[in-house]
């Protein structure tokens, strides 16, 4: 089934939809609108659609607060599929939303990973990394090494989404720094997904990362509560892909107390 040439998601993504979801896809890139998009997203009819849910909710609460720019960011490991269904979530999102979407991907060298030894890092699960993956620069998206995760500034496009692709309790750790920056780098409550709570226990990996900050910070990491139940209404998988899903609980924030019209 061929899908429209001006949206490119990776071909390994589009491979995880049923032919139903397929079809459902290329109509909704055949007749693009808000509405639409959160029909493919509730019935899981897009690659990626824990991105696009996440990004979407990101820029409604945006827009609603009269921010028109945001920044999305990726700390993981090197994967092409993802930054490009990055992209063309983006892509969709500023056609139907009065919104501009900065996209950084900050990448953790497999040295880095494999470094990391502490019983709390899941290694019975997740083998050392190979440096197999050539990095490819792609338009519109920053790719950049892990260490500047700390140096950037998003005073002027605040954080909506982070997705963690950090595996591990170390890592993860130390990923939470950029979580210390000023409030005002952050929108009221910023969206932060996790890619690696499978058959972890609550006692190590990310998981144990969450816990660990909440204990030591004043923003918190919160479960957005019935989201994932009310999702799966319409697609079975958002029962776990959802609860993924948190959000960064930001009191100091001044346009916390602000009426967020939900559209999911």
């Amino acid at each position: 089934m061929c899908f429209k040439k001006i949206y490119m998601f990776s071909k390994n993504s589009i491979s995880y939809l049923t032919q139903k979801q397929k079809l459902h896809f290329k109509n909704f890139l055949n007749n693009i609108s808000l509405n639409k998009y959160i029909d493919i997203i509730r019935s899981g009819s897009i690659p990626r659609p824990q991105y696009g849910l996440g990004m979407l909710l990101a820029s409604n609460q945006a827009y609603q607060l009269n921010i028109k720019k945001i920044s999305i960011i990726e700390i993981g490991f090197y994967d092409q599929t993802s930054i490009i269904d990055l992209l063309e979530h983006k892509k969709i999102i500023e056609k139907i939303l009065p919104i501009e979407i900065y996209l950084s991907y900050f990448n953790i060298s497999h040295k880095i990973f494999n470094s990391s030894n502490s019983i709390k890092d899941r290694k019975d699960l997740f083998k050392n990394l190979t440096n197999n993956n050539k990095v490819r620069k792609f338009k519109n998206i920053t790719i950049s090494n892990y260490s500047n995760l700390l140096k950037n500034n998003f005073l002027n496009k605040p954080i909506g989404l982070i997705i963690f692709d950090t595996r591990n309790y170390t890592i993860t750790n130390n990923s939470f720094k950029v979580l210390g920056k000023h409030h005002i780098n952050f929108l009221p409550k910023t969206f932060l997904y996790f890619d690696h709570f499978f058959r972890s226990s609550e006692f190590e990996g990310e998981y144990l990362s969450i816990k660990k900050f909440n204990l030591g910070n004043k923003k918190k990491i919160s479960d957005i509560l019935e989201l994932p139940e009310q999702l799966s209404v319409s697609w079975n998988k958002w029962l776990f892909l959802a609860k993924r899903l948190k959000y960064l609980i930001n009191f100091q924030h001044p346009k916390f107390k602000n009426n967020i019209k939900q559209i999911i």
